[in-house]
């Protein structure tokens, strides 16, 4: 398979949110250079890199070494019909907040116990992440009791020819923008955490338990960009589409 290219003008005019959906792999290149592909992902790679200080010649040449994408790299082909991404989304994003909340918070409380006189901003950490937690959890059961259903049964009547489901919010541009707005919140809530743990990394008297700690951080936030990236530009965009093509 022949290699793309990106590094050319036209690469640096796509959007992030373009290139993240068709090579999962982007994603890490633009989260090394602190580039937002979930929330901001409708900028091009150019506007994003200009606004972040990034030489945007790095960036393509960064996503040009990754090579031509494998198999593996998209997702699994049951997220072609709408209710088998709702399936993944929850499966593997909404899962994963769940089961890796109370670890985290566990150890940011044990942090705050042991290291918090010498490292104030800890308690901040705290905070900021129980309200992160709090407003995912609220967040994925509107989604997992309002929203997918909806889009489940839009995807069947698809699907089947018959006539497409009425929910109860009118047109479905109505919960998707709430839930974008959610999706805006949660990148507010990460952007402090970055600032207050400086980028994740724990300080030279940190322990095994901070630098864990910091460590889980990390992997929360980069499970919660590609989950917000998935709802924002391919699930919700495709879910409108539909809805619109049925009525």
């Amino acid at each position: 398979m022949k290699p793309r290219s990106f590094t050319c003008a036209c690469s640096a005019q796509r959007s992030l949110a373009d290139i993240v959906s068709e090579d999962a792999r982007a994603a890490a290149v633009f989260e090394n250079f602190g580039l937002d592909f979930c929330c901001l992902g409708r900028r091009t790679v150019e506007e994003a890199a200009a606004a972040h200080g990034a030489p945007v010649t790095e960036v393509l040449a960064a996503l040009d070494a990754l090579g031509a994408p494998a198999p593996d790299d998209a997702l699994p082909s049951e997220c072609d019909q709408l209710d088998g991404l709702t399936r993944y989304i929850v499966l593997r994003h909404h899962h994963f907040v769940r089961d890796a909340s109370p670890a985290i918070a566990g150890l940011l409380e044990k942090l705050v116990t042991r290291h918090g006189e010498r490292h104030p901003e800890l308690a901040a950490v705290r905070r900021t992440f129980d309200e992160l937690r709090d407003e995912l959890l609220t967040h994925m059961l509107k989604e997992e009791n309002v929203l997918f259903p909806f889009i489940d049964d839009l995807a069947r009547a698809s699907r089947d020819g018959s006539r497409p489901p009425r929910g109860p919010f009118g047109t479905i541009l109505n919960p998707v923008r709430m839930m974008e707005t959610d999706h805006a919140l949660a990148g507010e809530l990460l952007a402090r955490l970055q600032s207050l743990t400086n980028g994740y990394r724990a300080p030279d008297d940190g322990c095994t338990t901070y630098r864990m700690c910091y460590q889980e951080l990390a992997r929360f936030e980069r499970d919660l960009h590609r989950h917000v990236h998935l709802e924002n530009h391919v699930l919700f965009p495709r879910a409108v589409e539909l809805e619109s093509r049925m009525s």
